[in-house]
């Protein structure tokens, strides 16, 4: 760890300092550009600044939408006052000029501001899913499970997870090789998003082993959901010939534990006592009775 921290280190110095001279000197062009503007207009700049604040705020928390719509505000408000104050007596035609001008500056600021959002959210989201099957990782499952968690906690609901672990994947990858364990993986995510519900959260926390959220639902109604999805599973390994079953513990919580760690480890330990006893079969348990 302390060597690839040292490694990073060495690299960001070697490139600060090949292209500290051209950071420099873009720099201060962006500097002498607005200077020039900035001269060119008055104070007419820096007071756009103070209008373009709360159009950039309206962007970034509501929407592209409502910060064209209060950008055209913004500008229609300044326009105003500086007409109010006589600026545009003798040149009347200057006005619709100051407008239009002003208002391309706001909207296309906006519209960057919206385009880096998006690919922030995009990336962000793509920080959180599984390559391989599109579901979503371990982190960005521990993240939902963390959220409904205190939810639950605040509106006394039930909370169920559902833990599975494949039997024999290993011996899929040994027969007959990883990509076709890849595809196994694959047909397991498909399997689980066109059979759960939308308010239920399938994610693969690694390797061979899943986990699902089943919010808001009784231990009946969950055990029922997995023995179903369990059959379904089952029929798609035996239609592609492959000797797979499945291990499954279900944790279903009245009471909700203190941490996101303890919630899964619950269902994963039941997942385990399967596997540890006959494998192929599901153990639940209800917490906070």
């Amino acid at each position: 760890m302390a060597d690839s921290a040292r490694i990073e280190t060495e690299i960001s110095s070697v490139f600060v300092s090949q292209y500290r001279g051209r950071w420099l000197f873009a720099g201060l062009a962006v500097l002498l550009a607005i200077a020039a503007v900035d001269v060119a207009t008055g104070f007419k700049l820096r007071l756009a600044v103070l209008y373009l604040i709360p159009v950039l705020i309206f962007t970034w928390f509501i929407g592209r939408l409502f910060g064209v719509m209060f950008s055209i505000l913004a500008c229609t408000s300044w326009t105003y006052v500086d007409m109010m104050a006589g600026r545009y007596h003798e040149v009347p035609k200057l006005l619709v000029w100051d407008w239009g001008a002003l208002l391309l500056g706001f909207i296309l600021l906006v519209v960057g501001l919206s385009a880096l959002r998006r690919a922030l959210v995009n990336a962000y989201f793509q920080s959180r899913k599984d390559v391989l099957t599109g579901l979503v990782n371990k982190g960005g499952f521990y993240q939902v499970v963390s959220a409904e968690l205190e939810m639950c906690r605040r509106y006394k609901r039930t909370l169920s997870i559902a833990y599975i672990d494949c039997d024999n994947f290993k011996m899929v990858n040994d027969r007959f090789g990883h990509h076709v364990g890849d595809n196994l993986l694959r047909v397991i995510s498909k399997t689980m998003v066109r059979k759960l519900r939308t308010s239920d959260l399938p994610g693969r926390l690694g390797g061979d082993e899943f986990a699902i959220m089943l919010p808001e639902t009784s231990a009946e109604a969950c055990r029922m959901v997995i023995e179903m999805l369990q059959q379904r599973l089952l029929h798609e390994m035996k239609e592609h010939g492959w000797p797979v079953t499945f291990s499954i513990g279900i944790a279903t919580f009245i009471r909700m534990p203190s941490s996101i760690e303890e919630t899964i480890h619950q269902a994963d330990k039941l997942m385990y006592a399967v596997k540890q006893s006959s494998k192929g079969a599901i153990k639940q348990e209800v917490f906070g009775t």
